[in-house]
């Protein structure tokens, strides 16, 4: 399946890198960007592997690593990668964000 990421997405991924370069190192920033790249890839393989989103229903969320989410959406022939959430947020404006 073909992947596309909405702007939210590109927004939130890169805010996470900005992160953890100025608060960790490049080598944390690169091994997330492995982690994200890996689960894509699992994704594309089996669309469905991952949980329905308890905060909408038309999404699905995949635990990047403890403190990232990613939130997507499968349409009709496209994986649509939505969103990054930091998991320590207020998880109300979820709902905002995926809207």
């Amino acid at each position: 399946m073909n992947v596309v990421w909405t702007s939210k997405a590109e927004q939130s991924f890169y805010g996470v890198l900005d992160f953890l370069i100025h608060h960790w190192t490049e080598t944390e920033a690169g091994k997330f960007i492995e982690l994200v790249d890996k689960t894509i890839q699992h994704i594309q393989r089996n669309p469905e592997i991952f949980q329905v989103s308890s905060y909408d229903s038309r999404f699905r969320e995949a635990v990047i690593t403890k403190h990232t989410t990613l939130f997507y959406r499968i349409l009709e022939s496209t994986i649509e990668v939505s969103y990054f959430w930091g998991n320590f947020q207020n998880p109300d404006r979820i709902n905002q964000i995926l809207k």
